[in-house]
């Protein structure tokens, strides 16, 4: 399923380029001026960091999973959420806001393939991450949902559809956050670009995926990766090739 992430950003850069034409990855080469700088040692704390951080250009939030039915059949899933500024102004809300989101999720069954991707204003309700009225993680885009138990992620609830298939899925874990890189500083290239990063490569899925009315149960294991940064690619990089995997012992690469 990681395999997504190349299309994911390609659909990203596609999306919110403001120009450069057919370069899919210029949104992460722009001058980063007025935004913030992702610099060495600073903690990433949570759950606060499971949050939004406006004052930088670009983060997301990606999950992605192998699931198994109970004839062994296997399933893949990704849901992730894009958040993009448009500009280094303070993020007013509402009607003024200068975010602007896409979430895309995919699905993959022994039978076809299947994504949908959604985009939305940030602001007025229609998407976002943040933490409920109870104190609790929650993103989301239309009826698209993440619900955490907490102000983390995990344990807690994700429900979303793609062309006509419902997903329920259940999300624990209970190892420690992986902050990639140094203490989460992870640096992309020699000049410096750079991203926050952390993951949480352990995640137990189960629920149910729900196709032209029949309800499967399905389980496995999941994924979760956290970046947020103002300019993840030196202007001559051309991308990045990114992979994971589970390993029958339990450890995870």
């Amino acid at each position: 399923m990681k395999r997504f992430l190349f299309a994911l950003l390609t659909l990203a850069g596609s999306a919110f380029a403001e120009e450069g034409g057919d370069d899919v990855y210029q949104l992460l080469r722009q001058d980063p001026t007025g935004y913030a700088e992702v610099v060495p040692g600073v903690p990433l704390e949570f759950p606060r960091d499971h949050q939004p951080h406006d004052a930088f250009k670009i983060e997301w939030w990606y999950l992605t999973a192998n699931l198994k039915d109970a004839s062994g059949a296997d399933y893949g899933m990704h849901w992730t959420l894009f958040r993009q500024s448009m500009s280094p102004n303070a993020n007013l809300g509402g009607w003024q806001s200068n975010q602007i989101w896409m979430a895309h999720a995919a699905l993959t069954t022994p039978d076809d393939f299947n994504y949908e991707q959604r985009f939305a204003r940030g602001g007025i309700g229609q998407t976002g991450v943040e933490l409920d009225g109870s104190g609790a993680f929650e993103a989301w885009m239309d009826d698209w949902h993440w619900q955490g138990d907490s102000a983390s992620p995990m344990p807690g609830d994700l429900e979303f559809t793609v062309k006509g298939r419902g997903v329920e899925l259940r999300l624990d874990a209970d190892t420690p956050w992986v902050l990639q890189g140094d203490s989460g500083y992870s640096q992309k290239s020699e000049l410096g670009q750079a991203s926050y990063y952390y993951s949480q490569p352990h995640i137990r899925v189960s629920g149910t995926i729900e196709i032209d009315g029949n309800v499967i149960d399905v389980s496995g294991m999941g994924w979760l990766d956290r970046e947020w940064s103002s300019q993840p690619l030196a202007p001559d990089q051309p991308g990045w090739d990114w992979l994971s995997v589970h390993l029958d012992d339990g450890h995870a690469l």
